[in-house]
């Protein structure tokens, strides 16, 4: 970038391009949001101010404005997805609050004129290639406000579909799967729409079902566990069946896998919610459990998957009356909140005070922390060494005498 816009100028349609490059890779990578925002703000910059705008013959001009407006309009999406995760921690967040997302529906119209020029311009295969792109924007865009329900969606999602069938060249199934999927998500975030959700869910479920039946291998292995998994999620609230569709896609993914990855413990995850949700709190303590040393394999002891299933495990101890394990697992519970998040983090401040009502309990009490020393139980207390009296002199000194030969005494 700073040797063409040395060549050319810095207010120059290659400085603009060299910028989009800079954008698209920093997009690429994880964490690098505000630079790639940063960037792609340049190249709109110069964009205005060499009063660029839709035309019926600059293809050149008109092919880069439509990559600095999509940018623009990904930069704001993923910036809104960032910032509507909860309780996770984000890099550069104070960043990624300084993009602006307000402007979306004005540049997604403008994105819009821009590709009505490329039509007529560009060949067929390379004009489909951008449709799709913008289709799949605006599919983003209408996924992620789950505040309104678009009412163009449905429509929308049957132009993308026969587009995928009509122009993609490969993983066609695999892009329709997710399609559905997102779909599926969307639906059921509206109340009077949840049936529709589930039929996008098993549109996916049946597409991935089929190709594992006509081309059996690992990846659609994975591919159908997923679909089942997503599935079961959705069909929390609305159906009975949903435990044996978790349980489901754990075989299918432990086909694929001797050891239980990320993938089997998202599942597990969710069968947990899905056996609190229905009372079924036993089994729910027996996936939590059984998940728990995966997680410190995987993530690490320190790490929020651990800290909440400790959390979790704890919560139905204590919802059962089973005070005396629900203080073991509360108090590892807080020892690694205190560590990981700090003293004065609403989740440790959480824990802290259900360990104060266990400590009222007098069996807890006397059973549990009477008996612990940083968290570990112990079976007696640890003997004190403090202020300890020393007898190693005077036994050295007793043990010489004992050493000592007798004394030889004078017959005179």
């Amino acid at each position: 970038q700073l040797y063409t816009s040395l060549e050319y100028g810095i207010m120059s349609i290659e400085n603009a391009a060299a910028y989009v490059s800079l954008s698209k890779f920093y997009l690429d990578q994880k964490h690098f949001l505000p630079q790639a925002k940063e960037h792609i703000d340049k190249a709109h910059q110069i964009l205005e101010r060499l009063n660029i705008i839709p035309h019926d013959e600059h293809l050149n001009n008109n092919l880069l404005a439509f990559e600095i407006y999509f940018l623009l309009i990904k930069c704001s999406v993923q910036a809104k997805q960032c910032l509507s995760q909860r309780d996770v921690k984000i890099k550069n967040s104070k960043h990624i609050k300084s993009i602006d997302t307000t402007h979306i529906d004005h540049d997604l119209s403008i994105l819009e004129e821009y590709l009505q020029k490329l039509e007529h311009l560009m060949d067929s295969k390379n004009y489909s290639t951008k449709h799709m792109d913008y289709l799949l924007m605006k599919f983003e865009i209408a996924v992620n406000n789950l505040k309104e329900f678009d009412l163009h969606i449905t429509n929308l999602i049957k132009i993308i579909i026969e587009s995928i069938d009509r122009y993609s060249s490969d993983d066609k199934i695999k892009k329709k799967i997710n399609i559905y999927l997102r779909a599926g998500f969307y639906f059921i975030n509206f109340d009077d729409k949840i049936k529709e959700g589930l039929n996008y869910y098993k549109e996916a479920v049946d597409l991935a079902e089929q190709q594992e039946q006509e081309n059996p291998s690992d990846m659609h292995k994975r591919q159908l566990a997923n679909a089942n998994f997503q599935w079961a999620k959705a069909k929390v609230k609305v159906d009975n069946s949903t435990g044996q569709k978790f349980k489901r896609a754990i075989e299918l993914y432990k086909q694929t896998n001797e050891e239980n990855d990320r993938d089997i413990l998202k599942v597990f995850d969710e069968l947990a919610t899905y056996y609190t949700k229905t009372e079924n709190f036993q089994d729910a303590l027996n996936v939590l459990c059984e998940s728990l040393p995966d997680k410190k394999r995987l993530f690490g002891d320190f790490s929020d998957e651990v800290i909440q299933t400790e959390s979790r495990i704890g919560a139905i101890y204590l919802r059962e009356c089973e005070y005396i394990n629900a203080a073991e697992h509360l108090k590892e519970c807080f020892d690694l909140q205190e560590f990981a998040y700090g003293p004065k983090d609403p989740r440790t401040s959480q824990t802290r005070d259900a360990l104060e009502i266990l400590k009222k309990d007098p069996q807890v009490s006397r059973m549990f922390f009477s008996r612990t020393q940083d968290g570990i139980r112990k079976d007696r207390p640890a003997f004190k060494l403090t202020n300890r009296v020393s007898h190693e002199k005077g036994d050295h000194e007793l043990l010489l005498t004992v050493t000592k030969k007798p004394p030889i005494y004078s017959k005179n």
